[in-house]
């Protein structure tokens, strides 16, 4: 994307912060250097306003007030001024786009209404939110992130303010109307479901559910936005993809423990969960009993 290969983050004074890693040499240096410039000291960190983190691809995932977001491509997380970053985490091939306007003065590029309804959902919230931008929509952000930063680069400092409001301004009205009108795509009249969607589907989950248990996911597959997938697949199969995972990755799990070639914390590993104790809960949630209860008796 873009002929601009200068990483170097850009700001305008204590006014605003511009910077992506799509053109960062190699995955764990990516990793690193955006670790470095979004989280230069210790957590928790308090945005003192907005920030945008917009994923191209990969996996981003920020924890706040207990809460855990994880953005896949063509997702985004904001971040309100107050509200804590307890702790993040990204995968090495992420790619993305961060803004944040860090002093008060921000506050005043951004129309009155639109940062009420912003403001107003984060309070109801009670900690940063997430939302899935359709493909047209990322392409024009992305765009627009690469022609404010050119400019920002070629500008004097003392012209960079009129750029980096307008900016603002853009990003935050989108945000604004998405909120206000939802996702554009459910709102278009109901379409016939595309049969060759759900044997994509079920394909993808037998290949992925070791890995993968997130509709986000899929959905990022088929390239379509989660809300709109999901519709699709309960029209197509009458259950929910969330439902059809969970059966896909129990059947795999029981399928490795009746082999009773590995114990419940390989098979654990092996299915991708973050410890133990989490598969624990998750099987037991799914089939009544324990992992252990059912390698033993299977």
């Amino acid at each position: 994307m873009a002929d601009n290969f200068d990483t170097t983050p850009v700001t305008f004074g204590e006014f605003a912060y511009l910077a992506d890693n799509y053109h960062w040499d190699s995955q764990e240096d990516a990793l690193k250097r955006f670790k470095a410039l979004v989280a230069p000291s210790q957590f928790p960190l308090f945005p003192d306003s907005l920030s945008a983190i917009i994923c191209k691809a990969g996996r981003f995932d920020l924890t706040s007030s207990g809460a855990v977001l994880s953005a896949g491509p063509r997702s985004a997380i904001v971040v309100l001024g107050g509200q804590p970053i307890e702790a993040f985490d990204v995968s090495p091939d992420c790619r993305l786009l961060f803004f944040s306007g860090k002093s008060r003065h921000f506050d005043t590029q951004i129309d009155l209404d639109v940062a009420n309804r912003i403001l107003r959902h984060a309070l109801e919230l009670g900690h940063p939110f997430l939302f899935q931008l359709t493909s047209k929509e990322f392409s024009a952000v992305e765009k627009l992130y690469f022609s404010a930063k050119d400019l920002l680069l070629l500008s004097p400092e003392k012209t960079r303010g009129g750029i980096v409001a307008g900016y603002a301004r853009i990003v935050s009205t989108l945000l604004a109307a998405r909120l206000q009108y939802g996702d554009p795509e459910e709102d278009a009249p109901a379409a016939p479901a595309n049969r060759t969607l759900l044997p994509a589907f079920l394909d993808n989950v037998r290949q992925h559910c070791r890995r993968e248990r997130g509709v986000v996911f899929y959905s990022n597959l088929a390239n379509l936005t989660p809300k709109y997938f999901s519709k699709q697949i309960k029209q197509l199969s009458g259950k929910s993809p969330g439902t059809i995972i969970e059966e896909y990755t129990m059947t795999e799990a029981k399928s490795l423990l009746a082999s009773k070639k590995y114990s419940v914390k390989e098979v654990s590993n092996l299915m991708n969960f973050s410890s133990p104790s989490s598969f624990c809960k998750y099987f037991k949630a799914a089939e009544g009993v324990t992992p252990g209860y059912y390698m033993k008796h299977s």
